[in-house]
């Protein structure tokens, strides 16, 4: 009998490696930089902005494709679970793009 190995969850995140973790990735980083930005100059948070906005746009990108997406079916909880994603990323990249345009022009 084969024994199937158990990984640790982040083992189990990173298997699959593709937009959904660089997304994530990214916006972890954009996390870091605005909290450093606020100790310091303001081209780290800036840069923090740039970040997160970009990582948050990129999920807002997938969600769409998985919504528009005509292999999926509406009753399906991976559609649904990218409504709810979408709306949410959709107001982090907002505030993010406000925070951005904040620190240009302060």
């Amino acid at each position: 009998m084969a024994v199937k190995k158990k990984h640790n969850a982040f083992v189990r995140y990173f298997t699959p490696f593709g937009v959904r973790q660089v997304c994530d990735l990214l916006m972890l980083a954009g996390f870091i930089l605005l909290i450093v930005g606020l100790c310091t100059v303001d081209g780290v948070l800036l840069a923090g902005f740039i970040t997160y906005a970009l990582g948050a746009g990129m999920s807002v990108a997938r969600c769409c494709m998985v919504l528009f997406s005509k292999k999926i079916n509406h009753r399906d909880p991976a559609y649904k679970s990218a409504i709810i994603n979408a709306c949410i990323m959709g107001v982090l990249f907002a505030l993010a793009v406000f925070g951005l345009i904040w620190t240009i022009v302060a």
